[in-house]
């Protein structure tokens, strides 16, 4: 599968989000940094199911990365 960063750009409430396809498990992460820190955007992730067997839920609303 191609991998493509896709950059979305909300014009009526400036939000601006970016998307990762493509990429296994959380290899996302490093790939989307470089556009997240020029483009400012820090908020929630959102992570797709591709990224489930890394990721591990709590109870809580918090989601910790596997060590």
């Amino acid at each position: 599968m191609e991998r493509s960063i896709l950059i979305h750009f909300d014009s009526a409430t400036g939000e601006v989000r970016v998307e990762a396809e493509g990429f296994e498990g959380l290899s996302c992460l490093g790939a989307t940094q470089p556009f997240e820190e020029a483009l400012g955007v820090v908020g929630d992730r959102i992570f797709k199911e591709e990224s489930a067997p890394q990721l591990r839920t709590t109870n809580s609303t918090q989601t910790r990365l596997r060590q």
